[in-house]
């Protein structure tokens, strides 16, 4: 079965972290740790298309084209450890997805998917020795996904029936997280990173740019776009996702 989701995720059920940008400013030269976590809410648009394996010619036919598509949880959190110039980022995200298809004629009386996506990315970060307002983290590390999904289809002129696969992949990745302090108080930032590389996923990348605002030396907020887009087509497992929109962060240094 094939299925085409173009849903908006709502800014209050997706609530997480994740690492946008460094920047409060520090004394770094009197504290040789620092430790980064920027909770954010995004409003996004999401382009999901997968394939489950083990469906009958029959059931593909019958699920039709049209779906309704709801958030039913979702949580991120990312944070970074930073000793002088080499650091540790970790990203771990989770969202549910619940699918209803709205016409799926008359072989079947209805079809649901539940759609469970788990990614985590560490990485390896080093920041350059440059002098002046410009920063630049480069980072290099590797991102799994895990993608579960369970259908099902009710009995109609055809009896019902589950079925449900899962798979679990990891790519390497390679990025780099710039920023230029316009004042004391304002900057702006870019974050993007690609990995896949034919490994397990043909392509994957995402790129995020913004400007923040310094509250405090110890929390500053973030307005962004973010674009994340993931391919992966292996024994007979398909997904293929892309997500963009707005996201608002808030950030904690200390």
């Amino acid at each position: 079965m094939k299925t085409k989701h173009h849903q908006y995720l709502q800014a209050t059920v997706l609530a997480g972290a994740l690492l946008l940008s460094a920047p409060a400013t520090r004394a770094e030269e009197t504290n040789l740790w620092s430790f980064d976590v920027v909770p954010y809410l995004w409003v996004a648009n999401l382009d999901l298309t997968t394939s489950l394996p083990s469906v009958p010619s029959a059931a593909k036919s019958a699920a039709g084209s049209d779906f309704d598509t709801r958030i039913s949880g979702g949580a991120m959190i990312a944070a970074e450890a930073r000793y002088r110039s080499v650091g540790l980022w970790v990203d771990f995200a989770w969202l549910q997805l619940d699918t209803e298809g709205t016409r799926p004629g008359p072989l079947y009386s209805g079809v649901d998917l539940k759609s469970d996506f788990f990614h985590t990315t560490a990485a390896l970060t080093y920041r350059l020795p440059l002098e002046g307002k410009f920063h630049v983290d480069l980072l290099a590390g590797a991102r799994i996904w895990h993608v579960n999904e369970d259908l099902e289809f009710h009995s109609g002129l055809l009896p019902g029936f589950k079925t449900s696969g899962d798979t679990t992949w990891a790519d390497p990745i390679i990025g780099a997280d710039l920023r230029y302090d316009i004042s004391k108080r304002w900057f702006v930032t870019t974050k993007g990173n690609v990995g896949g590389f034919g490994v397990s996923s043909s392509l994957a990348y995402e790129v995020f740019a913004g400007v923040g605002f310094r509250i405090t030396d110890w929390c500053s907020t973030t307005l962004g776009y973010r674009y994340l887009y993931e391919k992966y087509d292996q024994d007979n497992f398909k997904f293929d996702l892309k997500a963009q929109g707005f996201l608002l962060g808030v950030g904690f240094h200390f």
